[in-house]
């Protein structure tokens, strides 16, 4: 799920100033070392920010356009706007969540106000939601599942049969994601801050209360704000840290329902936002990558359990080539049985005659699992 990455850096700063320029809308085709492009060009969307697959095909993503949120369905052969009336006019759909065809979340902001819709297989309605907006990190995660809503935040909140409950966090907490197994089986995660002096915070819910598992052994300095789940007995959680003059140091770790392990290996240079269990006791991971401080190419990372490797993602037939800028923000299995995956983002664009850049939306497709 994501958080707010893109004011997170100088790269993703300027990725953000560029999504005010304007952008259109086409699908584009293209393959390489295992991932294919789905959507890029002028398509409605400038950036991506969640994806959620209820079929093959059937799936969500949620994003943005020139300062207005934008979500965006798949139907098993393209992907395009969704139409459906009730939408209202946000700042950024940041997060989305799919159970079924009719049972469909999103969550989004518009200046100081939050909002959150409901589709049920017809059209969008606005759902009145509870707590303060959070300012410090204004893309707040939601997850669905049959029979309840977790949202985060500065507190837990749980929705279910029209009520909300709130779990109230210490001072200065922010649950940054959340993944659910169950509507009595979900886990979240986020930091105490400040990032320095503030330490990692993940949660289990069992249906009744929220419990604060031990503390995830990440290094000082490292902002965990993802989380991924197989299982109780296999959940893992990651973020990374931004040293003065290095790269970006990344770390996940993983939970066996007693005790954590350190499995971030050779996983390196790379603003980690998006994480993802590949089905087969492996994981996924991407971001912005940064193993070349200048630019920044589309790179996924495969985890097999004991050895990652680096993947290169697809480059944009229209994007810039000599200081290319990739992110992707979240990731989601395709369903259709064949272990692919959904990778959104964003990439820039060349500078055109006016010495202007386009930020253009971006989901990828794995299409060759990894073996490792």
């Amino acid at each position: 799920m994501p958080a707010l990455r893109l004011l997170r850096t100088a790269a993703a700063t300027l990725a953000f100033a560029s999504t005010l320029l304007t952008a259109g809308g086409a699908n584009a085709t293209g393959t390489m070392n295992g991932w294919e492009i789905s959507l890029s060009g002028q398509s409605p969307a400038e950036s991506l920010m969640s994806v959620s697959t209820v079929n093959a095909d059937l799936a969500w993503a949620a994003g943005r356009t020139a300062g207005h949120g934008v979500i965006m369905r798949w139907d098993g052969e393209t992907w395009s706007e969704d139409t459906a009336p009730g939408l209202p006019d946000v700042w950024e759909w940041s997060s989305v969540s799919a159970v079924s065809a009719d049972d469909v979340w999103a969550y989004g902001t518009v200046e100081r106000d939050q909002a959150l819709v409901h589709y049920d297989g017809r059209r969008w309605t606005s759902v009145p939601t509870t707590g303060p907006t959070d300012d410090s990190w204004p893309e707040v995660p939601v997850a669905a599942v049959p029979g309840r809503l977790f949202k985060g935040g500065k507190a837990l909140y749980t929705y279910s049969d029209g009520e909300w409950a709130t779990f109230a966090l210490p001072a200065m907490t922010h649950i940054r994601d959340i993944e659910a197994l169950s509507a009595d089986d979900a886990y979240a995660t986020g930091m105490q801050y400040p990032v320095d002096g503030g330490h990692p915070v993940t949660y289990h819910w069992d249906g009744t209360t929220w419990t604060l598992l031990d503390e995830a052994p990440v290094p000082a300095g490292t902002d965990t704000a993802e989380i991924a789940v197989e299982s109780p007995d296999s959940v893992y959680v990651a973020g990374w840290a931004q040293p003065d003059v290095d790269p970006p140091v990344p770390s996940v770790v993983h939970w066996n329902g007693s005790s954590w392990k350190d499995v971030t290996g050779a996983l390196a240079d790379l603003y980690l936002d998006a994480i993802v269990p590949d089905g087969r006791g492996g994981l996924w991971a991407t971001g912005t990558d940064k193993a070349a401080p200048a630019f920044s190419d589309p790179v996924f990372w495969h985890f097999d359990g004991t050895t990652w490797t680096r993947e290169d993602g697809t480059t944009a037939s229209d994007g810039e080539t000599r200081w290319p800028s990739y992110s992707f923000y979240d990731l989601a299995p395709v369903d259709d049985g064949s272990g692919a995956f959904w990778a959104v983002g964003d990439y820039q664009a060349p500078m055109d005659e006016h010495g202007d850049q386009a930020v253009h939306g971006l989901i990828e497709r794995s299409t060759i699992p990894a073996t490792g």
